[in-house]
């Protein structure tokens, strides 16, 4: 049977057996993670559609990581449980947090500038009924705030999850994806901001489970300060994740930590456009293109100096460390 059709099929059982757990059951038995830093302005809508799902959550979690500005206040007025970090954890660390805390059987990850479909728990467990081998459902990342710099954000950074067709997934971000319990297992994630998305699914995937991307679930991304320099530091960011994900795991990309030579193709620039064009953006990527690759160009720079400050790390590290 063709990918196309299976995913089609698939799509029509879980839209079935959607309506089936809407009917049947009053909520959700999910814990949703919100980790949090300094994201006052974006944090209540967050908890807000976590708490608005037509298959309501067993409760919602705010990790707030020392902010200093009024982001637990407003978490707590929004109807969040807020849980403090001790001290400066991360993202992948707050998650651990609220994993350790959390009380569901589903860990549904969401970030606090995310406003979530109503839709995305009660997609999520029909997938998971109807098929035992899922770990973990993801949806369509959906640029909220269209301009330039949202725009690019979206398409260099997450074109792989524009399409409108279901399929299975090497990863997702943490921006909005549900995972059972049980396929977590002991799996946690690095306490970082770079990467830790990445790691914790291989993490969960190398212990038999699968991600399946539901474009259906709709993920709004309510970007926050974009403008120029914070598009530059961005990509630099994401360059070196491609560096400490691609030298850690086997995933698509490791020739570059082989050959970083060839990062002067810029062979991501081209994944990109051509995932533009087959959702039919032909004008939109003609305009960004100079855009695409100077954010492109921020990517191979944050690349290149994670690998040198790796390569300097063994370098200066005492022998038999």
């Amino acid at each position: 049977m063709r990918p196309a059709v299976q995913a089609s099929e698939r799509t029509q059982t879980a839209m079935r057996s959607e309506r089936a757990v809407a009917a049947s059951a009053p909520e959700s038995n999910a814990s949703v993670i919100i980790p949090c830093r300094n994201a006052a302005g974006t944090i209540a809508a967050a908890v807000r559609t976590a708490l608005t799902q037509s298959l309501p959550p067993l409760e919602v979690l705010v990790i707030d990581d020392e902010s200093t500005d009024d982001s637990s206040a407003v978490a707590t007025a929004a109807g969040a449980r807020v849980i403090r970090c001790e001290r400066r954890r991360n993202a992948g660390g707050a998650r651990n947090l609220g994993m350790a805390q959390a009380c569901g059987d589903l860990i549904a990850f969401l970030d606090a500038d995310v406003e979530i479909d109503a839709q995305w728990l009660a997609r999520a467990v029909a997938v998971f009924r109807s098929d035992g081998s899922v770990a973990a459902v993801g949806g369509r990342i959906i640029n909220g705030r269209p301009g330039r710099f949202g725009d690019l954000d979206l398409y260099l950074n997450h074109s792989e999850w524009i399409s409108g067709t279901g399929r299975w997934c090497t990863t997702f971000p943490t921006m909005a994806v549900v995972y059972r319990r049980d396929a977590i297992g002991p799996a946690r994630f690095p306490e970082t901001n770079y990467g830790e998305d990445t790691f914790f699914a291989h993490a969960v995937r190398a212990r038999g489970g699968r991600i399946w991307f539901d474009p259906a679930i709709r993920i709004v991304h309510m970007h926050e300060r974009l403008d120029a320099r914070t598009f530059w530091s961005r990509q630099i960011d994401a360059g070196r994740q491609l560096y400490l994900t691609r030298r850690a795991l086997k995933l698509p990309g490791k020739v570059l930590y082989r050959a970083p030579m060839l990062l002067a193709l810029y062979p991501h620039l081209w994944i990109v456009l051509y995932r533009m064009l087959r959702r039919g953006m032909v004008v939109k990527a003609l305009k960004l293109f100079p855009w695409l690759a100077a954010g492109e160009t921020a990517r191979i720079v944050g690349f290149l100096r994670a690998r040198r400050e790796s390569q300097r790390d063994i370098v200066m590290r005492p022998e038999g460390v």
